[in-house]
C-alpha cells in the first residue's frame, strides 16, 4: 500500500512544495494533497512517475504490509533498472 508519510518525508526533504511536485508530475496540487492526507491513493503507474520525480526507489514509497502492490511494484522496479542499464 502507498506510504504516505513516506511521500511527503521524501518531498519534503528534497525542498519541494506541495505545488512544485504537482507541476512536475503534471497534477493538481490538490491530488497531492489528497494523496499526502490519505484521502486518496495514487496509481501505481503514478507511483512510478513519482519515484522518479521524487528520486526514490518505488519500493521505498509502499508499505510492507501490501503484498500484491509490493509484487507488482518489485517487477516495475526490476524492469525500470533493466532498461537504465541497458542505456
Amino acid at each position: 500500500m502507498f506510504d504516505r508519510h513516506a511521500f511527503a518525508a521524501r518531498r519534503l526533504t528534497l525542498g519541494l512544495s506541495v505545488e512544485e511536485l504537482a507541476d512536475e508530475m503534471v497534477v493538481a496540487p490538490s491530488t497531492v494533497y489528497r494523496w499526502e492526507s490519505g484521502e486518496t491513493t495514487p496509481s501505481l503507474r503514478t507511483l512510478v512517475q513519482a519515484s522518479r520525480h521524487l528520486c526514490t526507489p518505488l519500493l521505498s514509497l509502499l508499505t510492507e504490509d501490501d503484498t500484491e502492490h509490493r509484487r507488482k511494484a518489485t517487477a516495475i522496479d526490476a524492469l525500470l533498472r533493466e532498461g537504465v542499464s541497458q542505456s
